[in-house]
């Protein structure tokens, strides 16, 4: 049977309000998981308690599956007298995954940068956030960005599981125009195509921003120094 692209059009602007709310979910819950995902990664490098702390929040995201977390959030919640809306609970359950893979990530970026570098900075009377700050972050930029845009594509498509708790989204979108038309392979297809274009161009924004970072990434010592406040650059001579 032919397709009836009569259905595509008509699904068209349907999927792409769905879009909508998918990528509002996204563009609030992936930052605030990164932000969470860089205080567990500086936590597991410490000697304090939250080591234990924030790396059992890793092990958590690592071995729950996503839908039951979800699930968890939107069934348990009320039952712990927390009124929270779908949207709500969306944008927190991706924010709290990002941040357990981002805590990995941010982890490994660290380790790539030579130790001794921050030894030496030590060594010359600066403290460990002033190291972090002037010498180490400028060249994590370089290790992060293939990792973290790579997360960034997969929680964007992994939203499609909040079409369980009845969020607009895309994946929701989808569900409805279905058991209306019962066109599966129209609107399916039509649902993947544009979720394959997004990933796509949050793929291309990823490899310009590592092209960028690549051009003004020179050696490390150089990156380093160049970093230092003028008073540290001073003590160096």
């Amino acid at each position: 049977m032919a397709i009836d692209f009569s259905i595509v059009r008509e699904a068209i602007p349907v999927l792409l309000e769905g879009l909508r709310v998918t990528a509002l979910v996204s563009l609030a819950g992936i930052p605030i998981g990164i932000v969470i995902g860089i205080a567990a990664a500086y936590a597991a490098q410490s000697r304090t308690l939250l080591r234990p702390i924030a790396l059992g929040y890793v092990e958590l995201v690592r071995n729950i599956p996503y839908l039951i977390l979800v699930y968890l959030s939107f069934f348990g919640l009320p039952k712990l007298g927390v009124s929270a809306s779908a949207m709500t609970v969306a944008v927190g359950c991706t924010a709290f995954y990002t941040g357990g893979y981002f805590c990995e990530i941010l982890r490994a970026a660290l380790r790539s940068v030579a130790l001794g570098q921050t030894h030496a900075a030590l060594s010359l009377g600066m403290t460990y956030w002033q190291t972090q700050r002037h010498i180490i972050a400028p060249q994590l930029f370089g290790f992060l960005i293939p990792p973290t845009t790579s997360l960034v594509i997969m929680m964007f498509k992994d939203s499609a599981i909040f079409s369980v708790m009845s969020l607009p989204e895309m994946t929701y979108q989808s569900n409805l125009l279905t058991a209306n038309t019962f066109a599966y392979v129209e609107v399916l297809g039509t649902t993947a195509l544009i979720y394959w274009l997004s990933s796509v161009l949050l793929a291309g924004v990823g490899r310009r921003l590592e092209t960028v970072v690549g051009r003004r990434t020179r050696t490390p010592d150089a990156v380093a120094f160049s970093t230092l406040p003028a008073k540290g650059k001073g003590q160096l001579s």
